[in-house]
């Protein structure tokens, strides 16, 4: 039986769920008026594109929806609640949800006391006639929700800063909220002009390129060939390359990437031949630049030119010794005798390229001995009276730098956000570990932050990950003749089969690997999710071969879906290991009982996020200990309540703390990580499933292999791990041009 209903939004579950638009959403039964029917009643409503007319459901709004309802029951932790859902066949907006206004009175200082509360109350009062109210500065009718004290402010606040037009255009062209707002700040009054004139500036504020051509073309009128669109496609191609990791972007791959905005050509739409008119327009808008090295995004290219010119005034600095060369040579005697070691000559050189040089790099592959490199440099700079900043990428990284130097470390992003105001002078070094993974952002920051002054040493290896982030820096700097490189080549740290197996990977030779398990590196081959009868998947090989040593280790994935992937490797384990064991709960208000929150005693959890104020970093790594019960009260230094002990976990610095609710987001299971989570890690004992797909490389393979100490076990499609170790890493692809800008400006140019 078809049921017609006026329903209020309260929430979103899924917009767009399956991809060809529609939403899925919660609703309060309302009357004409807008008042609640049934408190305790709500629906859930499933539209599509086509029943919703293509607009976009938003809290707040009004709407009549018809179609077929059902009662579904759900078990929530052993209760039975019911709710009533409906499949609509139409749905009809009766009232937009006046985001746009309600975000602007509850944002502005000038409405000082109205809030989101009050705001959202005048709307669902008024609706549109509330801005007839407000132009016409009716504190009468106001007053009918507001004390008239606080309807006269309002009124006032509005005459000064209010914009009708503006807002009531946004709402009009159902423009996402948050898009919405930026756009206002930056036009002002001028919005709906300035979007008339140019609709496609909407891609400055992250308005897709899909809604903004659709907006452009419906509701503005633009031709397919207008030379705004062309112009426009070119700033979304940069856009593109510039989110796939690449600072520029050759004429070829640039066609590629604007056929896949434009479209193939056509007889009445031949837009190749468009393209040189709409790239020297672009310049105009500043949205681009065009140089020797291709089409840059503006932003790419000011960034690299901040690292290129950091790195060329280094290099062309006249700076005195920071001691003679033999009371180097003396101090590192003393350092290989107390430390009982034996530095190989390239190490030597090492400590006495980065003493001499304001700038330089330490390279090499894993265990060559880089942090041995360091800390004798350290004993030169404390020697010459040289303050020492050591930092690094990620939270685990600068964890284990610390931990090898007996110095302080910190993440780059903690240093940028705590660093003061003040520039560091030239008694000062700053130190970059792992640099291969830090990204053109990134490293634009920091040589704005630091300035000129402090020498700079950057510590990686090219073989190992690149960026996550787009761009390249320790890549990039290291082909330029110029910039002096000390390269690390013998391995101290491990040997064996391990290091022969890591070297040849790193070179690009597939190694000969046993399949014996209990060798000390090999290669188990098994199929994906499938497999032949008697013939074991790579989860369930995973699996078999984890439960052998579980404390000692580590499961490294390439990526984290996918039979190889980290979640469904993860789960497995759970429900394998500690499906019976006591789970973590937190308490759901909405159905008054516990719910479970998706760990249990004994599993590992990995922290994802660096919660400063918790002692935990990005890549922390801990097993759950202890579940209380009941949920035991945390107090604070001072005695007051602090929040909910969940549970309690033993993280990898040896210290035990609790989870609490606020944490939960911001961790996962930890039986199987990323890669790119293990980099400047290390195990006993790591297993490494691989399938081919298109992030496996010779540097994630590489990577992985050298986070073992003892044991290294592959599982999974030999061929395609072959063929990823015979390739070319996939940073040998990433368009950039920092080491170009540099050997310009290196040059005088």
């Amino acid at each position: 039986m078809t049921v017609e209903q006026t329903l209020r939004v309260t929430s979103i579950r899924s917009q767009n769920p399956r991809g060809f638009g529609g939403c899925i959403f919660s609703a309060k039964p309302i009357d004409d008026q807008g008042r609640v029917e049934d408190a305790g009643s709500y629906f859930v409503v499933k539209a599509t594109g086509s029943a919703l007319g293509g607009a976009r459901v938003e809290p707040g709004q009004w709407w009549k929806v018809a179609g077929e309802p059902s009662r579904r029951l759900l078990d929530v932790n052993g209760y039975q609640v019911a709710e009533t859902q409906i499949e609509a066949s139409s749905a009809v907006l009766l009232r937009p949800s006046g985001e746009h206004i309600v975000s602007f009175m509850a944002d502005s200082p000038a409405f000082e006391g109205i809030g989101q509360v009050k705001a959202r109350r005048l709307w669902e009062t008024f609706g549109e006639r509330l801005y007839e109210h407000l132009d016409c500065g009716n504190v009468a009718e106001l007053s009918k929700v507001l004390t008239p004290a606080s309807a006269t402010q309002v009124v006032g606040a509005w005459a000064e800063h209010g914009d009708s037009r503006t807002l009531q255009w946004l709402q009009a062209q159902g423009f996402d909220l948050q898009i919405g707002r930026k756009v206002m700040q930056f036009f002002g009054p001028e919005t709906a002009e300035k979007l008339e004139e140019d609709p496609y500036r909407l891609l400055s504020f992250c308005a897709n390129w899909r809604k903004t051509d659709s907006l452009a073309r419906s509701h503005f009128g633009v031709a397919e060939d207008d030379p705004r669109r062309l112009q426009a496609a070119v700033e979304e191609a940069c856009y593109r390359t510039f989110s796939a990791g690449h600072t520029s972007v050759l004429s070829a791959r640039l066609m590629v990437t604007l056929e896949g905005i434009l479209g193939a050509q056509t007889k009445t739409f031949k837009w190749r031949s468009l393209v040189p008119t709409a790239l020297s327009q672009g310049l105009s808008n500043g949205s681009f630049v065009i140089g020797h090295h291709g089409v840059q995004p503006l932003g790419a290219m000011v960034m690299e030119r901040v690292v290129a010119q950091a790195v060329a005034a280094r290099l062309a600095s006249q700076v005195p010794a920071l001691l003679p060369k033999d009371d180097i040579d003396e101090l590192l005697l003393s350092y290989e005798k107390a430390e009982r070691i034996e530095l190989n000559e390239a190490q030597w050189e090492a400590v006495h390229l980065a003493s001499a040089r304001p700038f330089a790099l330490i390279t090499g592959g894993a265990g060559v001995g880089k942090t041995t490199v360091l800390k004798g440099l350290y004993e030169i700079y404390d020697r010459a009276g040289m303050a020492v900043t050591q930092l690094a990428l990620a939270g685990r990284a600068a964890k284990r730098m610390q931990e090898a130097t007996g110095r302080p470390a910190s993440t780059i992003a903690n240093f940028l956000r705590n660093r003061k105001d003040e520039d560091l002078d030239d008694r000062c070094v700053v130190v970059v570990d792992e640099a291969s993974m830090v990204d053109i952002i990134t490293m634009s920051r920091l040589c704005e932050l630091i300035g000129p002054a402090p020498r700079l040493v950057l510590v990686g290896d090219p073989a190992q990950l690149m960026p996550v982030g787009p761009g390249l820096v320790l890549h990039a700097l290291a082909n330029v003749p110029q910039v002096p490189v000390a390269q690390l080549t013998v391995v101290k740290r491990y040997s064996g089969a391990i290091a022969l197996a890591a070297a040849a990977i790193r070179e690009g030779i597939w190694p000969e690997l046993s399949s014996d398990p209990d060798a000390a590196i090999a290669f188990i081959p098994c199929a994906g999710r499938t497999s032949l009868p008697n013939e074991a998947t790579i989860p369930e090989t995973v699996l078999r071969l984890y439960r052998q040593d579980p404390a000692n280790t580590q499961i490294l994935c390439a990526r984290r879906n996918g039979p190889d992937g980290a979640k469904g490797l993860n789960a497995l384990c759970q429900s394998a290991l500690t499906a019976d064991a006591k789970p973590v709960q937190v308490w759901d208000e909405r159905h008054d009982a516990y719910a479970r929150v998706g760990f249990h005693l004994g599993d590992p959890v990995l922290c994802t996020r660096n919660l400063w104020d918790r002692g935990l970093q990005n890549g922390s790594l801990g097993v759950v200990v202890q579940v209380d019960d009941e949920p035991q009260m945390l107090t604070d230094d001072d005695g007051e309540e602090s929040g909910l002990a969940l549970a309690w976990v033993d993280w990898d610095d040896g210290v035990r703390r609790p989870i609490v609710e606020e944490m939960l987001d911001d961790l996962e299971l930890g039986y199987a990580i990323t890669v790119h989570k293990a980099q400047g890690s290390q195990w006993p004992r790591v297993i490494v499933p691989l399938t081919g797909h298109r992030l496996l490389d010779r540097t994630l393979v590489y990577t992985a292999v050298t986070r073992a100490q003892r044991q290294v076990l592959l599982v999974g499609d030999a061929a395609a791990a072959k063929k990823a170790v015979e390739g070319l890493p996939r940073a040998h692809a990433r368009q950039v041009s920092l080491d170009l800008i540099l050997s310009q400006l290196l040059r005088g140019e």
